[in-house]
């Protein structure tokens, strides 16, 4: 079940098909070309439909993305049969690559697959050591989808507030073009960066007198001036489950599923694996559950 972040990562990657190249030159050394968007499912014979997270190509190179949050062992077994599908198609040079949000994903991601050609087949890996670091604002405004997606994929570990600011700047770039997409990267940036990520936005709105609009924004501001104060155990757990709720309203509204005081209350009684299921669902089918 794909969750809020999986869905930003694929996201970023489908508006910014040239933050995708530099990915790939600077993280693999692929130099793809122009990469333009194409159907991420594949057909067999029976005929099963098999579909990618993300797929685009250009002229001389097709791409298949798979952002991997967590070790699936049912992914080792669909990964080869993705290549050669798409390879069969038309005999493009293909590549698949694993976006991996966490080293132990990507180690275990960059095994070749023992049953497969006799362990020949591999995919290229992208995991958070591999994808480029922005510390220069003006740097991750120009690039701000790369800049975003760095920081989601490391959410929060090794983050300096440098790199935390500069992220949290792009995501206003992005805000300007579109508002309520600038509030969702926001405020999953703020989720996924924690106290760092706290700091580098109120620096952020000290050095440019920015207030930002979103309710949900204050809201993890203003729990993140608890920071320097020992948390207990179950007042850590509460904090985890404020921002699941912050996150799980900022999606609603932005999907346009609708908020209510009545939702707010169901809402309220739920705990952290009531609050993951229902935001999935919520970015899945983008309406509430019946």
């Amino acid at each position: 079940m794909p969750s809020v972040v999986h869905e930003l990562l694929i996201s970023l990657l489908r508006e910014a098909p040239g933050a995708l190249e530099a990915l790939l030159s600077r993280s693999l050394g692929l130099q793809s070309g122009a990469l333009v968007e194409r159907s991420a499912s594949f057909t067999d014979l029976a005929p099963a439909i098999y579909t990618v997270d993300f797929a685009a190509e250009s002229p001389t190179l097709r791409v298949l993305i798979e952002v991997q949050l967590r070790v699936d062992e049912g992914k080792r077994r669909s990964w080869p049969f993705y290549a050669a599908s798409a390879h069969a198609f038309d005999g493009k040079r293909t590549c698949l690559v694993v976006l991996a949000t966490r080293r132990s994903v990507a180690a275990w991601a960059r095994r070749p697959i023992s049953t497969f050609q006799d362990g020949a087949f591999a995919p290229r890996v992208i995991g958070p050591d591999e994808v480029p670091r922005f510390e220069d604002p003006e740097q991750a405004r120009a690039s701000p989808e790369l800049a975003v997606l760095s920081a989601l994929m490391r959410r929060g570990r090794e983050t300096s507030d440098a790199q935390a600011q500069a992220a949290l700047g792009a995501a206003l770039e992005l805000g300007q073009r579109d508002e309520d997409r600038g509030k969702l990267l926001l405020d999953a940036l703020l989720d996924a960066l924690g106290n760092v990520g706290l700091r580098a936005w109120e620096a952020t709105m000290r050095s440019e007198g920015y207030q930002y609009k979103s309710e949900i924004v204050r809201g993890y501001i203003a729990m993140g001036r608890e920071e320097g104060r020992e948390e207990g155990r179950e007042e850590g757990r509460e904090e985890g489950r404020a921002a699941l709720r912050g996150t799980l309203r900022a999606l609603a509204e932005t999907l346009g599923v609708g908020w209510s005081e009545a939702r707010a209350a169901t809402v309220a009684e739920l705990h952290t694996d009531g609050l993951q299921r229902l935001i999935e669902a919520v970015a899945r089918d983008r309406r509430w559950p019946d």
